[in-house]
């Protein structure tokens, strides 16, 4: 398996965060068994999930100024896997995450969520976390 980070990026307020909460919560309800350390809960979160001795960081906060930086560090310091974070399409959360794979060696996956003016936009972010959901067994597997 690589070191991966999804990455869901794109403008500001769009749901990237949703996304990403609605993410982890598909995660712990698809891998009962795991191990949760949650280093910040609540409306944003910080998690690291152990998943059978497979790490995965997650963080949901990728504005600009937030805490998504530091996550990211202690994400490659307790060695996850696999990192799952939003970011803003440009600047400095993008060169965040592009630092993971210049210093660290991570795979990067670019994803966005769904978005609509007119749709259903909690709808979307679901539909948008099952995909990032199968993308996280596809690394897991070594399938991707």
């Amino acid at each position: 398996m690589k070191k991966s980070v999804i990455a869901i990026y794109g403008p500001s307020s769009q749901g990237k965060s949703a996304t990403v909460l609605e993410t982890s919560n598909l995660l712990l309800a698809a891998f009962p068994n795991h191990t949760l350390h949650a280093i910040k809960s609540g409306a944003d979160i910080t998690y690291i999930v152990d998943i059978s001795g497979i790490k995965i960081g997650i963080e949901s906060q990728g504005d600009p100024n937030s805490r998504m930086f530091q996550s990211l560090q202690t994400f490659v310091t307790q060695g996850c896997d696999i990192i799952i974070c939003s970011c803003r399409s440009r600047g400095a959360t993008a060169w965040a995450v592009e630092d993971l794979h210049l210093h660290h060696q991570y795979e990067i996956i670019w994803s966005t969520n769904h978005r609509s003016c007119h749709k259903n936009q909690t709808q979307l972010n679901q539909i948008a976390a099952s995909e990032v959901l199968e993308l996280i067994k596809l690394i897991m597997n070594g399938q991707l």
